[in-house]
C-alpha cells in the first residue's frame, strides 16, 4: 500500500469514528479545497479550519453523514485518489465523490473534492 492511501485510510477510518485528536494528526498540514459549489466550498488550511469549515457544518446539517470509499488506489507516487458516495439522512443523500489526497515527506497536504455539487445540496435539502 502506498504513503499516500494509508494516510487517506487514516483520515476516512479516523471521521468515521470521529475520532478527532486522530483527524488532528492526519491533517495537520492539510491544504483542504472543498468544491466551491459544496455548502462548505473553499479552500481551507490545517485541522481547525477543516472542522470549523466543513467537518461542523457538515454534522450539522446532515447528523448521520458518512464518506467512506469504494475505491482507494494509489495515483503515482505521492498521490491517492478515492471514489465513493456521501451519505447520511437515512439515504436521502447518497452523492458520489472523488477526492484526490498527495502526500509529502509521509504527511497529507493536500485534499482536493470533486463532487456533484447540486445533487448534494437537492438531497441534503440545502436547496
Amino acid at each position: 500500500m502506498s504513503d499516500a492511501v494509508s494516510a487517506a485510510r487514516t483520515v476516512y477510518d479516523a471521521f468515521a469514528a470521529g475520532d478527532m485528536p486522530a483527524l488532528d494528526a492526519a491533517l495537520r498540514h492539510i491544504e483542504w479545497h472543498e468544491n466551491l459549489g459544496m455548502p462548505y466550498g473553499g479552500v481551507w488550511r490545517g485541522f481547525a479550519e477543516v472542522a470549523a469549515h466543513v467537518f461542523g457544518p457538515i454534522a450539522a446539517d446532515v447528523p448521520d453523514f458518512s464518506a467512506i470509499p469504494d475505491e482507494l488506489l494509489p495515483l503515482g507516487s505521492d498521490r491517492a485518489v478515492a471514489f465513493g458516495f456521501y451519505r447520511g439522512l437515512d439515504d436521502k443523500v447518497a452523492a458520489p465523490f472523488c477526492h484526490v489526497w498527495t502526500v509529502r515527506d509521509g504527511a497529507l497536504v493536500k485534499f482536493v473534492q470533486y463532487a456533484d455539487s447540486h445533487l448534494y445540496r437537492q438531497q441534503a435539502g440545502l436547496l
